[in-house]
């Protein structure tokens, strides 16, 4: 496709290429070949004919760097089958979506021919290398998610000059959405184990292996090589599917035109070059069954070490030992908290907008979590007194954006927006949260500080928190996402709880999450954002 690019030269646009193509000049070869071309100036010819030579000297010389430089980056997608030997798809997995917090567990790369895994804390670092030897590099929401995430790891990198990002290439197709729901659309299948899998799921999976479950590592890998493999196809079908829009701009009528310009015979359109391309892509598209099936087992030996194969091919070791982890040292904090108080209890409210429906509730006493809904205020009120805390956390934003005197979004105060500031550093660490004075916010908002204000006129110490936010800050999976794999990784912290539920619900989980940073604030390992006029949300800070 690259013989037949113009747009790569500059000052020539799509009208101008789509000009020559129409005047049966589909190669550089032709262009050079034609001393007189009907509407294309004497000066433009020789500007395209003095470009051709640096274009062509970088083209067969394997080089990219002019095609990064001057074709457009909607056009990237034109040098793929050109340079397929220097292209690498590329997928990572992480902890949790959060830049600023997560980490890497997972990179996986297909040059077409070969898997390629990486793995956190064992040989991540050797990716650093591979990489090198690529010219373009092909993700799916790379540009927002697996590239930054990979500079900020290895910021020593030197990643390929060309990337194209299906997510972008896709939606110029008509094709939108998440990579699982495009390949549902595009019939790709995945094994059965794997399909309603996404990448929130993927963080359980790493979960589990750290708590030594080999098959969740199986999973995982499993995973994230058909995300790679499922990649080059798509790549191929995109190629396709634009090949077969410039030839759809090439056919004017059914039948060809003829017409004469200074004694020259011009035919319309000259599309045999465009067919032949686009017969050969669908021969090898036809070839996808062809595309090896993924086996991945794992194997333990005796020194600890996790041998991973990829279709009896060994692909990875691992040391599970030697992963590093987010460590909570409970124990500790609990002694420097009784170093500053008497005594070590912390109340977690994960409150509702309503007192129509029940609020999680949470009495975090040393080791122990004794857990219960609680439906109206009263109850709330009257047990948190009881339970004579030395910090009250409550799920709730406890103030308002400054300048809003209310929440009524028909006050002149509504100018001042619905989002405090603490909302939007979370928002920038790539943690979601909902602005304070959303609509479907603004109950919550106002009942959480009614109850702060009334614990406080009582003298007690009351902090704002966001149990998802500690969640992720943690490496913890939230609710929504796994509330049993939540559930495993809070019973982990060595805290025993009580509940008159024979099923946890994850309103009490989310209280105690509240109720643990309670601790954090305790103990001084905590990070306060936001400001005094709007409340301090207080999240986990892990030292």
């Amino acid at each position: 496709m690259m013989k037949s690019t113009f747009i790569c030269v500059p000052g020539i646009g799509e009208k101008t290429e789509e000009h020559l193509w129409n005047m049966g000049i589909l190669t550089w070869e032709i262009f050079r070949r034609k001393s007189k071309i009907f509407g294309l100036s004497k000066n433009k010819r020789e500007l395209i004919n003095e470009y051709l030579d640096k274009i062509e000297r970088e083209f067969y010389g394997n080089l990219i760097s002019y095609f990064v430089k001057y074709l457009p980056k909607k056009e990237y997608w034109r040098v793929y089958k050109d340079f397929i030997d220097k292209t690498i798809f590329l997928d990572i997995e992480t902890t949790g979506l959060s830049l600023y917090y997560d980490k890497i567990t997972v990179i996986g790369t297909y040059n077409g021919k070969e898997v390629k895994i990486f793995i956190k804390d064992s040989n991540l670092e050797e990716f650093i290398d591979y990489i090198k030897d690529y010219e373009i590099i092909i993700t799916f929401n790379g540009k927002l998610f697996d590239i930054p995430f990979i500079k900020k790891e290895l910021p020593e990198i030197r990643l390929p000059p060309l990337h194209i990002d299906l997510r972008y290439l896709l939606r110029s197709l008509g094709l939108k959405g998440p990579l699982k729901k495009i390949e549902k659309k595009l019939n790709i299948k995945r094994p059965d184990n794997l399909q309603e899998v996404n990448g929130r799921e993927a963080v359980s999976f790493w979960n589990k292996f750290l708590r030594g479950n080999n098959k969740a590592l199986e999973n995982l890998v499993l995973y994230n090589i058909y995300d790679i493999i499922n990649l080059k196809y798509i790549m191929d079908l995109c190629f396709l599917k634009k090949l077969s829009q410039i030839q759809s701009k090439l056919i004017r009528d059914e039948k060809e035109t003829i017409s004469y310009y200074l004694g020259e015979l011009i035919q319309q359109p000259h599309t045999k070059n465009f067919k032949e391309i686009i017969r050969k892509e669908k021969e090898n598209l036809k070839k996808k069954s062809e595309h090896f099936i993924p086996k991945i087992i794992t194997q333990n030996r005796p020194n600890g070490i996790i041998e991973v194969y990829l279709n009896n091919e060994l692909l990875f070791c691992i040391n599970p030992k030697k992963i590093e982890r987010v460590n909570i040292n409970l124990e500790n904090m609990i002694k420097k908290i009784k170093k500053h108080n008497n005594s070590c209890v912390s109340v977690g409210i994960d409150l509702t907008g309503s007192q129509n429906r029940s609020s999680g509730f949470c009495i975090l006493k040393d080791k122990e979590a004794y857990l219960s809904p609680l439906e109206n205020d009263d109850d709330i009120i009257s047990k948190t007194i009881n339970a004579k805390p030395t910090i009250i956390s409550i799920d709730s934003p406890l103030g308002l954006p400054k300048g809003r005197c209310c929440a009524d979004d028909s006050c002149k105060c509504r100018k001042f927006g619905i989002t405090r500031e603490c909302e939007r550093i979370l928002k920038s660490r790539g943690i979601n949260v909902y602005p304070s004075l959303i609509k479907s916010m603004q109950k919550l908002t106002l009942r959480g500080i009614k109850l702060s204000r009334i614990f406080r006129e009582k003298g007690f110490k009351v902090i704002e928190s966001y149990p998802g936010a500690a969640q992720d800050i943690l490496c913890i999976p939230r609710k929504k996402v796994d509330l049993k794999e939540l559930e495993i990784e809070l019973k982990n912290l060595g805290i025993k709880f009580i509940s008159k539920n024979e099923k946890i619900t994850h309103d009490e989980l989310d209280a105690f999450t509240s109720a643990l940073v309670g601790y954090f604030y305790l103990a001084e390992e905590y990070e306060a954002l936001g400001n005094d006029v709007e409340e301090h949300l207080i999240i986990p800070r892990l030292i």
